[in-house]
């Protein structure tokens, strides 16, 4: 009886935490009328687009532009909130390779420079969006408002993934780093990066494995089988990522998400019959959220 109200319990926290997360990309942060009808975009867009979860993008001020109406001057006084924290995770990219691979000062140089022309790039595309929606208003009563409430949704959507990809595989950093760095260089930035996803992940199956061992009471052979099938299917974990606060919700999710893909005959006799439809049970649930999973962040997004 206690294994299986465990199980609802954390089936219930679950889908208390996509509800959570669907309402937020329904309904956002909005200003509205006394009848609670109108929505105001230009002031929603801030709050959907940067504020995701106090992930440290900006300091809110309701009708403030926090990427400014043209280009901020650089570390002047000019440089908006957003801004400020897209150049602090560039520089931190620069110290990931300056600490995988010491940097001539040429190589460094080329770097900043790439990084540069993608914020600039970022920043420019997020702005164009958001020109569209200052000083528009929708009524959520009318068919039309409810449509352009939809498409505002999408352009948030779009921008919230622009931020998360803003120096990854596309961007013109990444491509970079093959050119300026020399061979070695570039071979132990790979082995730095495949270390630390496969440090960081077996500390996510470690933390998931010991709610598992509570709730299946796992004996030690069990856990360290069980242990070992999840960390074949490593998956392909988003090192740095924008958020400064830990998701213990969605890395939970994403350790059940991938024990759905291991295979279901070791799976099953690893942890016995009396435990297999409990474990089915939390795999089914990780499976269900991958959508919300790979919204949170935590894993790079699939080549097309």
């Amino acid at each position: 009886m206690s294994l299986i109200i465990a199980i609802l319990l954390v089936n219930g926290r679950a889908r208390a935490a996509d509800d959570d997360v669907r309402a937020t990309d329904v309904v956002g942060d909005q200003p509205a009328d006394e009848d609670g009808n109108l929505v105001d975009l230009g002031a929603n867009f801030d709050t959907n687009v940067f504020d995701q979860g106090g992930n440290g993008w900006v300091i809110q001020h309701r009708g403030v532009n926090n990427l400014g109406g043209r280009w901020p001057g650089g570390d002047g006084p000019d440089a908006t909130p957003a801004v400020a924290r897209i150049r602090a995770l560039g520089a931190a990219q620069i110290e990931r390779v300056e600490r995988a691979c010491t940097l001539s000062e040429a190589q460094r140089r080329k770097l900043e420079l790439a990084l540069e022309a993608d914020i600039r790039r970022c920043v420019a595309e997020i702005e164009q969006v958001r020109r569209r929606y200052a000083g528009s208003s929708v009524n959520m009563r009318d068919r039309e408002g409810q449509q352009k409430w939809h498409r505002f949704q999408q352009d948030v959507q779009r921008c919230r993934r622009r931020l998360l990809t803003l120096f990854e595989e596309s961007s013109l950093f990444a491509e970079c780093l093959p050119t300026v760095l020399d061979e070695m260089q570039f071979a132990a930035l790979e082995a730095e990066t495949s270390s630390r996803r496969s440090f960081r992940w077996r500390s996510l199956v470690g933390t998931a494995l010991l709610r598992l061992d509570d709730m299946l009471a796992l004996d030690q052979e069990q856990h360290d089988e069980l242990e070992r099938l999840l960390l074949e299917r490593e998956p392909p974990l988003r090192l740095d990522p924008p958020s400064q606060q830990r998701n213990d919700q969605a890395e939970k999710m994403l350790v059940f998400m991938v024990l759905a893909e291991v295979d279901q005959k070791a799976l099953r006799a690893t942890v016995g019959e009396d435990r297999w439809k409990a474990v089915v049970m939390l795999a089914n649930q990780g499976r269900s959220m991958r959508s919300w999973i790979e919204g949170q962040g935590l894993l790079q997004p699939q080549r097309r």
